[in-house]
């Protein structure tokens, strides 16, 4: 296969692969795509073993996901959507090759990985040849680009092809009744078989040929089940809609359609040739299209885009100044990155950096400890959590610091190092990050901290640093350390003897503990040292930090002490987040990785609120809905009032100057997932959160009983949001259990500054932060300023 060769001078260089990709002839990407079709078998390679496994995987014929055989041989072929596959790697680019005792015998210029789902879980192969390796990256990178431009008509169509797949059991290309009844019930459709039996044969006009030659006349091809799940799925709530603007004619001139938009969506900038444009893209009637009108199934269509989602699509991109100091902005922070599960026992690994980063997070940590053969490493000191290389975590950094975001990255070192490994650290910074690698040795002298834009692209790091009298020596010298993992704490009286037995000095008394910790420096490196651009300083109180602190220094807080001077001294923490930068992290009881809440923090205008990404739960929720807006880019520019010298803000107290009085409808919901495991209907209802700028309300709807599919509420909420500008408001649906607790089924949540008005879905993630398309809810919102 020389001819699907890439132009490209190294199979490791994935940008020169992308452009060999497009310089490709149709014919050669044709020939690749049959090529994935037909299949081959890879060496898979298990995580944290020396087992290996012959796998065959190949492209199902539509394309879009791979078929492989399970090492459990009574599976069927199973499937794995190209949806799911967030990356494809080449090389050894996971933990898994990187540590694998035979990685020698797995050539780099045959391996490659896909990383799948939510948790990043990676499928590690190696080809029989490099061509094939090569061939199989360029296909499925092709594919994944390909497939992120696809049109929303063009996606659901593929979400239902994936719901024909999982129906056609005997896959002969056809599905007949009871494998089509058995789907909609799969997919939370509760509908009388009687019902279903009528629409089934309604669908299905015309015999089908199975892909064995065999004629059916009581079986739906792929067509056929389309228009049957069309049939299943119309929307009463949007054809009301729909009708309240189309007259009698069952369809929307572009006139019509700027009607809608300004009556009831509140875009008074839309214009009669702004609804001409999104005609041609949403109607699916070529005919129709032609004659510039929106038939219902356009409607339908552009509620799905953007428009329609609750999200404002203008804050999908950046639209914030960026030119302002850093203090002056959100940032999305991680605590503890490497770690993939609780504080004591968890597994480190570099992918847990992979994952923050996709994820958009602009602050990540290392606790960086002496290693073996001069090779510092990283992990949760005092702990029994597996450990990582400190050089493999700055090589991961170098790979993806600006996969999300071009905007800077914060390396955020708590720093137990000798000054002999120290310096082994600074010197893996520089030959590796070269000149991503900000340094400035001048900030002491600055009025304020450089912007995020004069940042871009560059990498800071966060630690302690030598006083700038040091700045003209060779020397090294002491600075006083804040050791948070020593914070951490555990009731667990087993594992706290196994800590005891690593420790390699104890003190007795805990007075004697509390003395030593106070008294307690660190030696620190001259050449690490110069790379600190944001110096950690002890706090002491706001006025102190007012009067000795530069701009460049700044203070981590323990939760319980945030949380206590945002309680105790509002007005003064917002102040002093203004001018300095405050890195906020949870207390050492929460051994688990759980989370405390964000929002007190960001109403005080702390800046780095670092929460464990590792950990799925409502205070995750909160960060990824916050950090949704000015394109993902982790920085949002702070109100004015936690930026201004001259305006005073309490957020206990913010005054009625900012209120908002929102009422927010709750309409229906359209195909809610069953809880895991479960095989029973659910009977949902939604909550709805306030939370944030003085705000905390919360509201419920009734409860639909048996209906997951289109459950129908048409409940309204009012309420006032005392400051718009730090609120969120947090949709949750859960199955109504009598018996016991109730189920969590999904969540959305949003920024009121990013909300758009009028009738808008909202789309519906899972407890891991995944979209659990195509779940949604359709509700209404209106705003009056008081």
């Amino acid at each position: 296969m020389s001819c699907l060769r890439p132009r490209a001078s190294s199979f490791d260089e994935e940008d020169n692969i992308s452009i060999a990709f497009e310089v490709l002839q149709q014919k050669e990407v044709e020939q690749i795509h049959q090529k994935l079709k037909r299949g081959t078998k890879f060496t898979k390679i298990s995580p944290n073993s020396t087992k290996k496994h012959g796998r065959t995987f190949s492209l199902t014929d539509d394309g879009t996901a791979l078929m492989y055989t399970p090492s459990k041989k009574s599976s069927s072929k199973a499937t794995v959507s190209l949806s799911e596959i967030h990356e494809i790697r080449s090389g050894h680019e996971t933990d898994t090759f990187r540590i694998s005792k035979n990685k020698k015998k797995y050539p780099k210029e045959r391996s490659f990985s896909l990383i799948v789902g939510n948790e990043n879980h990676t499928v590690n192969l190696v080809a029989p040849s490099q061509d094939e390796a090569r061939t199989w990256v360029m296909g499925l990178r092709w594919l994944k680009k390909k497939s992120q431009h696809i049109d929303i008509h063009s996606k659901q169509a593929a979400w239902i092809m994936d719901a024909f797949r999982q129906a056609d059991v005997d896959r002969d290309g056809t599905v007949d009744f009871d494998e089509s009844y058995k789907l909609l019930k799969k997919l939370n459709i509760k509908i009388e078989k009687v019902h279903a039996k009528r629409l089934f044969q309604f669908a299905n006009t015309h015999s089908t040929t199975t892909k064995k030659g065999k004629v059916r006349s009581d079986a739906l091809s792929e067509d056929e089940f389309v228009e049957f799940y069309r049939i299943i799925t119309r929307r009463p709530d949007l054809q009301e809609v729909f009708k309240k603007y189309s007259g009698d004619d069952d369809y929307w001139t572009p006139e019509e359609f700027a009607e809608f938009m300004h009556e009831e969506q509140k875009r008074l900038e839309v214009t009669p040739e702004w609804c001409a444009t999104n005609i041609e893209e949403y109607e699916p009637n070529q005919e129709f299209r032609d004659q510039k009108i929106l038939t219902m199934d356009g409607f339908f269509l552009f509620m799905m885009g953007p428009s329609g989602l609750i999200f404002n699509p203008f804050h999908e991109d950046v639209y914030q100044d960026m030119k302002q100091p850093l203090a002056h902005y959100f940032i999305n922070s991680s605590h503890n990155t490497y770690l993939l599960d609780d504080q004591l026992r968890g597994p480190s690994s570099t992918e847990a950096y992979i994952s923050a980063l996709q994820r958009g997070c602009r602050c990540v940590e290392l606790d960086c400890w002496d290693g073996p053969d001069n090779d510092p490493i990283v992990y949760h000191g005092h702990t029994l959590t597996s450990k990582i290389k400190f050089r493999d975590i700055i090589e991961v950094v170098d790979k993806y610091a600006f996969a999300a975001s071009e905007y800077p990255l914060i390396l955020s070192f708590e720093n137990h190092c000798s000054v002999e490994q120290q310096k082994v650290m600074a010197q893996i910074c520089v030959s590796i990050l070269k000149d991503k690698l900000y340094t400035n040795n001048n900030l002491h002298n600055e009025a304020a901290f450089p912007s995020p834009e004069e940042l871009k692209g560059k990498i800071l790091i966060k630690g302690k640093s030598l006083p700038p009298s040091a700045a003209t020596t060779e020397d090294d010298g002491e600075v006083s350390d804040e050791d948070e993992a020593a914070d951490i704490d555990t009731e667990d009286p087993q594992l706290k003897a196994e800590l005891d037995k690593k420790k390699t000095t104890t003190k007795t008394e805990e007075g004697e503990k509390s003395k030593d910790k106070k008294k307690k420096k660190l030696k620190l490196a001259k050449e690490l040292s110069d790379l600190v651009t944001l110096a950690s300083v002890h706090y002491g109180s706001f006025p102190a930090s007012k009067e000795k602190y530069k701009c460049h220094q700044m203070s981590s807080f323990g939760e319980a002490k945030a949380f206590g001077l945002a309680e105790d001294k509002p007005g003064d923490y917002v102040e002093h987040n203004k001018i300095f930068l405050s890195r906020i992290y949870p207390g050492g009881l929460r051994t688990n990785s759980s989370n405390y809440s964000p929002v007190p923090m960001w109403d005080v205008g702390a800046q780095i609120v670092a929460l464990n990404f590792q950990t799925p739960c409502e205070e995750m929720d909160l960060n990824q809905g916050k950090f949704l807006q000015n394109g993902k880019s982790g920085f949002i520019l702070k109100p004015v009032f936690c930026r201004k010298p001259n305006m005073q803000f309490n957020p206990l107290k913010p005054g009625d100057q900012y209120t908002q009085h929102v009422t927010l409808k709750v309409i229906s919901g359209q195909q809610l997932p069953k809880p895991s495991g479960s095989k029973e209907v659910i009977d949902p209802y939604v909550k709805v959160y306030v939370l944030g700028g003085g705000s905390k309300q919360e509201f419920k709807t009734e409860v639909v009983e048996n209906n997951g599919f289109s459950p129908t509420w048409n409940q309204e909420f009012s309420f006032e949001v005392k400051v718009p500008e730090l609120a969120l408001i947090r949709l949750v649906v859960q199955d109504y259990d009598m018996a016991s607790s109730n189920e969590f089924i999904g969540q959305y949540t949003f920024p009121v500054a990013s909300m758009q008005l009028g009738y808008h879905h909202v789309p519906i993630l899972g407890e891991k932060g995944d979209d659990l398309l195509p779940a949604s809810l359709f509700i209404h919102t209106m705003v009056n300023v008081s």
